[in-house]
């Protein structure tokens, strides 16, 4: 369990409210959290189909004191809400399988939302460093939520057959009289070769910028899949450690049950408790099948060693509840235990 959110209501251990997210980005996050709010309503349309529902563990209703796992709430109402802040609107309410609920009674695993919310900060810093000129021949742009295209607009110039570039030569061979026909032909020529070889210089340089261009799309696409990858497995951990938050919850219960100088814990309860475990060894074997012997009369002569008065009812109580605890466990008490019991 963690503390009282903003008022006397207690929230799960690990939980935020939905709408004490975007509050705690104005005041503790670098990035705008408009941007923020729009980057994360992006990447929650990537995760799932937006008519899917949001696993209860990682977003509940929670009310009276208490999650409410039957309520669903889908991706789309989630990037929904997201996306009405990241406009400037952020939603009082958020949209669920029975209506409209306050985003005051939402509650939300803190490590999943820190987790896409360190994912996208990335990913908006990378666009921001990838958006710089590379050079002074192309220009480079990112359509968010893809790869990076580069596209490089080569210096053009104009080819030595065009029109004006003949006329050009033309009115020079005029004014230059005293030139003969025979070196103005070799200075076209001459001039016709550099053009070609500078143009071959050119598509030389332009081959290797789209080399570059292949390259670094290749190593955005690894980025990518990497960055996919290592979400899932941060996504798997996060589900484990979460399901062993709740067993770790359930085994902090029966301890505090188990307390002797717990005022509220029943002494009955604590000796059934300490029957089951001794009978079936920590209820990690089948007590009838072990020993050969119907449960009812293994309970009775493990009471009369403990109980000075002991009651055919309250051996008729322990058995029951063991009995209940093996079929649920898988196991089948024997015939002779059924009888007696």
């Amino acid at each position: 369990m963690a503390g009282a959110d903003g008022d006397d209501q207690i929230l799960p251990f690990g939980r935020i409210k939905l709408d004490g997210i975007y509050p705690g980005w104005v005041s503790g996050h670098h990035l705008n959290p408009r941007l923020l709010a729009s980057e994360l309503a992006a990447a929650l349309e990537t995760l799932a189909p937006s008519n899917q529902p949001v696993q209860p563990l990682h977003v509940s209703v929670f009310t009276k004191g208490r999650s409410d796992r039957n309520i669903q709430i889908t991706y789309g109402a989630l990037t929904d809400y997201f996306e009405a802040a990241g406009n400037g609107r952020p939603a009082a309410t958020i949209s669920t399988s029975s209506g409209q609920i306050p985003a005051n009674n939402i509650v939300v695993w803190r490590k999943w939302v820190e987790s896409l919310v360190d994912e996208v900060t990335a990913r908006a810093e990378l666009a921001v460093g990838f958006a710089q000129p590379a050079n002074d021949h192309g220009r480079l742009s990112i359509a968010f939520g893809g790869s990076a295209e580069a596209k490089l607009e080569p210096p053009t110039h104009l080819s030595g057959s065009a029109p004006i570039v003949l006329k050009a030569l033309q009115v020079q061979l005029r004014r230059e009289g005293e030139k003969t026909a025979s070196e103005k032909l070799d200075e076209a020529l001459t001039d016709r070769q550099r053009l070609e070889q500078e143009n071959i210089e050119l598509k030389a340089q332009l081959s290797i910028e789209k080399a570059r261009s292949q390259q670094f799309m290749e190593e955005a696409e690894n980025f990518r899949r990497e960055s996919s990858d290592e979400r899932r497995t941060r996504l798997e951990l996060s589900e484990s450690l979460l399901s062993m938050e709740e067993r770790l919850e359930e085994v902090m219960a029966l301890a505090e049950i188990m307390r002797v100088d717990n005022e509220f814990s029943p002494p009955e309860l604590r000796l059934m408790v300490q029957c089951c475990r001794e009978l079936s060894n920590d209820c990690s074997v089948d007590a009838v099948a072990e020993k050969g012997i119907g449960l009812r009369e293994q309970v009775k002569r493990w009471l009369e060693k403990r109980v000075e008065k002991l009651a055919e009812i309250q051996i008729d109580r322990f058995a029951t509840a063991l009995t209940i605890l093996s079929r649920k466990k898988g196991g089948a008490p024997s015939r002779n235990s059924r009888k007696k019991g």
